[in-house]
């Protein structure tokens, strides 16, 4: 039987915990085909994603009578705590009558408690949380992070709000506790998956053999050999939490400096995604990738398209827009599709440039950040069949800011070279589609 259960996950959610060497069952209120009814009596890990099961009137009453008992056994349950009422939460975890939930700005700045491991998940997650809950009517004194229940249990507050609220509580009951989050969205299963591999083990090196008689371990009480042996496991936990940190900060590290940038192209409109784009073909290697309007920036003139790319980087631009072969760039972006009159403008500004530079070397290109709205690999072609003949007549290509994204990806996994992927946009029309 399933020692760690999900409560109102999706099946791929499972799969994907499987995947990475949990076995984790479902469970659902009111039943199912794929998912249990009733808590397993041997469960130690429960995760709660509240904010959907009350959306389909499933009702959960029952669910807090059945975790308690397992929860004052060692029991572990985490809650990504969504948008819903208090109900749907007291429903899993019991009533404490210090909890009062008040939207929060999942933007805002929280001050962490500076404590590992629970701090690791901020640490990682903080910037994908969706929804968040001050969940304290009053405000904790700065220096304050801990506070007694009036129900046999003790708050660790792990993060707060701007205003003293906390947003993220740790609830000791008996050997285990109720971990309250906010909702990190469609990566609360990836929240759940770090939990397990990397906040779990440090949490059981840290254990002593029970709450009550945790004072035996005391200097007073222990023998030399269980004296040593605390101390090697103390020493143990003191280098893997700095290795977390390290990796963490490693991540922090990577992201801002390799992926951050890149990242931009599918999810920015607007000067930053043409910045994104600019950045992005020159990470490819191109001679020249000119930003327009930062080349026009001292003449009053209309700025059309975004970028020129010229393949060559010896010669001046002035000299390279007369003889080289150019590629003109439009940089769009949206929730929605492409639309005709866009599509237009890549045969209209490659007519005026070739009149103005005297040169009929050129193709033009639309890169598009469409549907941003979505997940990247979700969304569909945001070009027509009629747009993507007519750019295929004309010499012309359509470009979307995932396919550049997903060739730049395969560079740096050695899958293509950079002067593959400049020779296919400067060879393809219509839609472009990079082979490796």
């Amino acid at each position: 039987m399933s020692k760690i259960v999900l409560i109102d996950f999706d099946e791929r959610d499972r799969e994907r915990l499987h995947a990475e060497g949990f076995d984790a069952e479902l469970l659902a209120v009111g039943g199912g085909e794929s998912a249990r009814s009733v808590v397993p009596p041997d469960c130690e890990t429960v995760f709660f994603q509240m904010g959907r099961l009350g959306q389909e009137g499933r009702a959960r009453n029952g669910l807090a009578s059945e975790i308690a008992p397992l929860v004052e056994g060692g029991a572990r349950v985490v809650c990504f705590v969504g948008p819903g009422d208090l109900v749907d939460l007291t429903g899993v975890i019991g009533m404490f009558p210090e909890l009062h939930l008040q939207d929060a700005d999942p933007a805002e700045d929280v001050v962490l408690r500076p404590k590992v491991p629970f701090r690791l998940i901020f640490d990682r997650f903080r910037s994908s949380i969706v929804h968040a809950y001050k969940l304290f009517q009053d405000p904790v004194p700065e220096a304050s992070w801990d506070k007694g229940s009036s129900v046999n249990g003790s708050y660790e507050f792990l993060a707060k709000g701007r205003d003293g609220r906390p947003v993220s509580v740790l609830i000791h009951k008996g050997r285990g506790f109720y971990l309250l989050l906010p909702s990190f969205g469609a990566k609360n299963a990836e929240v759940a998956g770090f939990f397990l591999k990397d906040i779990a083990p440090l949490l059981d090196l840290k254990a002593t053999e029970s709450p009550e008689h945790g004072w035996l371990d005391g200097e007073e009480y222990t023998f030399p050999v269980l004296k040593d042996l605390l101390a090697r496991r103390q020493d143990e936990v003191r280098r893997h939490e700095q290795a977390l940190r390290e990796i963490e900060d490693s991540l922090k590290e990577a992201r801002a400096t390799e992926q951050e940038s890149f990242n931009r192209l599918l999810k920015s409109e607007g000067p930053e995604l043409s910045k994104a784009v600019v950045q992005a073909l020159d990470y490819l290697g191109w001679g020249k990738v000119v930003d327009v309007d930062e080349y026009w920036k001292k003449v009053i003139r209309s700025k059309e398209e975004d970028i020129w790319l010229i393949e060559a980087g010896g010669a001046p631009v002035e000299v390279s827009l007369q003889r080289e072969p150019l590629i003109l760039v439009l940089v769009r972006g949206g929730t929605n599709w492409a639309t005709d009159d866009e599509c237009a403008l890549l045969q209209k500004y490659k007519g005026r440039r070739m009149q103005e530079f005297d040169n009929t070397k050129m193709k033009a290109v639309i890169i598009g950040n469409y549907f941003l709205a979505q997940e990247a690999a979700a969304r569909t072609s945001p070009f027509s069949p009629l747009q993507v003949e007519e750019a295929q007549k004309d010499g012309n290509a359509l470009l979307t800011t995932f396919e550049l994204f997903k060739a730049v990806k395969a560079e740096k996994e050695g899958k293509v070279r950079k002067e593959d992927i400049r020779g296919q946009l400067a060879a393809k029309t219509g839609l472009v589609r990079f082979e490796w």
